[in-house]
């Protein structure tokens, strides 16, 4: 039978359509099955050969973990293969550490696998992906070499381009993703948690109590000073770490407390900024031997009692010099350090050279030039011991002229001395006036913070505008891939005036 012309030329078209049709099928066939075998090209393949060489790691020496064509594979000390990593694995990054601090050590891997789960898939999963996907996998590691399969994350919740351990505590992992993103993992319960990556700092400037806050209180607060506090404690208790230039003293006796221009809190003052939830009370200032040795012993004891760092004084019995304390928050250890120009009172160094912290002389500055006299290098070189330490510094500084808002060239030069020494933070006090905030460019390359002058906190200088009213300085600070870096800083201008 003939077919017409007109309806020929149809079947032609519709097989030419079932055709091209079958042909997108086929490619978009090819295309789910290239996405299943492919891994993304973001993804750096590392190549690494791990052995235990040092006394701390005796019972692993011989043992060598060595990463190379996407292959993990153990070597026991006869040089035999004790592991290899599965067939199927892709193995992106190792690192070896006693991630889950219980005295062995494990083997943790970044590898990339088809499926998310394998064999051990829960059992409300019906079937297995068959796409590549990331994971983590722990093994542990036996001193003679061998390895068993500990724990995997079927799927992390990041994309992990790069990983490593933390210097100053191994048993932190820290994850870096394509956005230049950092997440802190530690071993917890059964598994890697996500642990809080930022710390968050407050601190305020100039605590100074006058006579009438001390008269205030006694007839009117029944002797508390927690009214003074009261409209900050918002901030200093949803900040990871508050601080407060404590500019008096604490007394234990009635006939020790005074006002201007010689210094004493009763202890109530202390118990208001415990009670506020105050972290650091940075003390190195002119007026702290106001009351002497005494007021100072005092002041240290309840500090350190009431759990709140204090900085920049020692007690009058310690025999050692601590320029700087360290706290931890997050994961994050912070070196805090203090330091006051002068005090009123004279300098009690031959005395008690550990007791007051103070800044380096500035006539001896002013002689040497551009090089750093003596005491400067010293200051220098305990802000490099704390860096070693910690991973991050901040440093309190009592400096600059009363009630001058511009920088003078000592603040400067005290600046540029901290910028040597690796600070991340600077905080200034004792002009009872706000300065500027300034970021600077370090030495070494890294940035440093400089709130020149917080002004006053809470203080009875009712004389001008300037001194009723100071700054909250507030920044955030988290790691990067290269360490602990700002994330953000601010400052907010705040009522001083107590009342």
């Amino acid at each position: 039978m003939k077919i017409p012309g007109k309806k020929l030329s149809l079947i032609k078209k519709l097989k030419w359509l079932l055709l091209s049709l079958g042909i997108v099928v086929a490619i978009c066939i090819a295309v789910i099955s290239i996405r299943r075998n492919h891994i993304p090209s973001w993804v750096s393949w590392n190549e690494k050969e791990i052995s235990f060489d040092n006394e701390k790691d005796k019972a692993y020496s011989g043992i060598v973990v060595a990463l190379k064509n996407k292959k993990l594979q153990v070597k026991d000390r006869n040089g035999d293969i004790a592991f290899r990593s599965e067939r199927g694995f892709k193995v992106q990054d190792v690192f070896v550490t006693d991630i889950d601090r219980d005295g062995d050590k494990e083997m943790i891997a970044l590898l990339w696998k088809k499926g998310k789960y394998g064999k051990h898939r829960p059992f409300w999963v019906k079937s297995d992906e068959k796409d590549y996907s990331q994971h983590i996998f722990l093994y542990d590691l036996s001193p003679d070499g061998s390895v068993e399969h500990k724990w995997g994350a079927s799927e992390i919740g990041v994309d992990a381009v790069r990983m490593k351990l933390m210097e100053k505590n191994s048993s932190i992992l820290l994850i870096e993703d394509k956005d230049k993103k950092c997440t802190l993992w530690t071993w917890e319960g059964w598994g890697l948690k996500n642990i809080e990556n930022e710390v968050s700092v407050v601190a305020f400037g100039d605590n100074l109590i006058h006579e009438p806050i001390y008269e205030h209180a006694r007839d009117n607060e029944n002797g508390s000073f927690d009214f003074l506090y009261e409209p900050f404690i918002k901030e200093i208790q949803s900040a990871d770490i508050a601080a407060l230039n404590a500019e008096t003293v604490l007394v234990d006796k009635e006939s020790m407390v005074g006002g201007y221009p010689s210094f004493g809190s009763p202890i109530e003052v202390g118990m208001a900024i415990k009670k506020a939830g105050f972290d650091v009370a940075e003390c190195a200032n002119n007026h702290v031997l106001d009351r002497g040795v005494t007021g100072i012993d005092i002041t240290t004891s309840f500090y350190k009692d009431n759990e709140i760092t204090c900085v920049g004084i020692q007690s009058s019995k310690d025999a050692d010099y601590r320029p700087y304390e360290i706290i931890s928050r997050n994961g994050i250890k912070i070196a805090l350090f203090s330091y006051t120009y002068g005090t009123n009172a004279g300098d009690i160094s031959n005395d008690y050279p550990n007791v007051v912290h103070y800044l380096p002389k500035e006539h001896e500055a002013s002689e040497q030039g551009d090089e750093p006299a003596e005491d400067e290098k010293k200051l220098i070189e305990d802000l490099k011991s704390a860096r070693e330490e910690a991973d991050f510094v901040i440093v309190f500084v009592h400096w600059g002229d009363e009630y001058v808002k511009e920088i003078t060239p000592s603040q400067e030069r005290y600046a540029q001395l901290f910028a040597k020494g690796g600070a991340d933070v600077v905080i200034g006090s004792h002009p009872h006036v706000v300065q500027e905030t300034k970021m600077m460019e370090r030495p070494d390359g890294g940035n440093m913070l400089v709130y020149y002058s917080l002004g006053n906190f809470r203080a009875a200088q009712g004389q001008s505008e300037d001194t009723k009213k100071g700054a909250e300085a507030y920044f955030t600070l988290g790691y990067t891939f290269d360490g602990v870096e700002i994330q953000n800083y601010e400052t907010k201008e705040i009522n001083s005036y107590w009342k």
